[in-house]
């Protein structure tokens, strides 16, 4: 039986390829001011804008219904903590997860995340431990509590020796396979990394393949698949155009490359100051115009 929680040892190559994307990226906008195009659906805020707004609830309920399976009628959903909040004094952008809540009572929370973390895992368990905990107060019996559903989309992959890009969590026995159905929790997982080429015929396959595009020409491709996904498609476009938004986006974005900048700092400035001269390098390795295989390679030649 595969360990991963989720995957515990991400890899450099991996950690190459992700970091290359920021600092490209990174660069491109302290040079030219705003490089995209389009804002990336992937972006934590972005999802949120899209997805966790009241006035596109048909779409959230289009993308849940192609992920989790319950009655038609339990899809008359009803937004929970909406507005951005702070879970902790040191986080400084907000929880932004998209919280809501079934007809029937149940709790679904859906999260995307693009960078990987070794401790994902049990970041997921709290955060639905707490859910289920939320439900009930002094004084109550236990048939208040809700099945919660996590739902937990990655750029990043999870399990690195499986291939499905979808997986389903519940309380089994592994020796049997029984399924301890009275426990009303669920963890699901989406690695948009492992999506295939080919088209599966789902709702669920344009949905991430939505999630994954960056050029218009992909955008407006899924956009005919699917009315909803239109609707996001366009949505998406009017928020990238919309220059408060991506000046917010790039603030954001710099928070948040400076937040860790500061973090890696305070656990070991003189580590730290061997990453940035690191950083530096591959900076120039850039401005040579070489690709990432050939800075991993010239680094690993070092």
């Amino acid at each position: 039986m595969q360990n991963d929680d989720l995957a515990p040892n991400i890899g450099v190559a991996l950690w190459l390829q992700i970091y290359f994307e920021e600092i490209k990226m990174k660069k491109e906008f302290t040079k030219n001011g705003f490089p995209l195009d389009i804002l990336p659906p992937t972006d934590d805020w972005v999802f949120k804008l899209l997805f966790g707004d009241e006035r596109n609830k048909s779409m959230l309920i289009d993308l849940l219904q192609s992920i989790v399976e319950l009655p038609k009628e339990d899809f008359e959903l009803t937004f929970l903590d909406t507005h951005l909040k702070k879970e902790f004094e040191e986080d400084k952008l907000g929880i932004l997860d998209v919280k809501v809540k079934t007809a029937s009572g149940k709790i679904i929370n859906i999260e995307i995340q693009v960078n990987p973390q070794n401790y994902i895992g049990k970041r997921v368990s709290f955060y639905k431990s707490r859910m289920v905990l939320g439900q009930i107060k002094e004084g109550d019996k236990y048939d208040v509590i809700q099945k919660v559903i996590c739902i937990l989309i990655t750029s990043f992959p999870l399990f690195p020796k499986k291939h499905d890009y979808l997986n389903n969590f519940r309380f089994y026995n592994p020796k049997n396979n029984l399924l301890f159905e009275k426990i009303p929790e669920e963890i699901i997982t989406l690695e948009l990394s492992k999506l295939p080429e080919y088209n599966d015929g789902s709702i669920l396959y344009s949905w991430l393949q939505f999630l994954k595009s960056r050029k218009k020409e992909d955008f407006e491709m899924v956009a005919e698949t699917n009315l909803e996904i239109r609707k996001a498609v366009d949505t998406l476009f009017h928020l990238s155009a919309d220059e408060v938004i991506r000046t917010a986006y790039y603030d954001r974005l710099q928070a948040d490359l400076d937040r860790n900048s500061q973090l890696g700092e305070a656990r070991d400035e003189g580590r730290n100051e061997g990453r940035n001269e690191g950083r530096m390098e591959v900076l120039r390795f850039l401005d040579e115009g070489l690709t990432p295989e050939e800075i991993k390679q010239r680094l690993s030649l070092k």
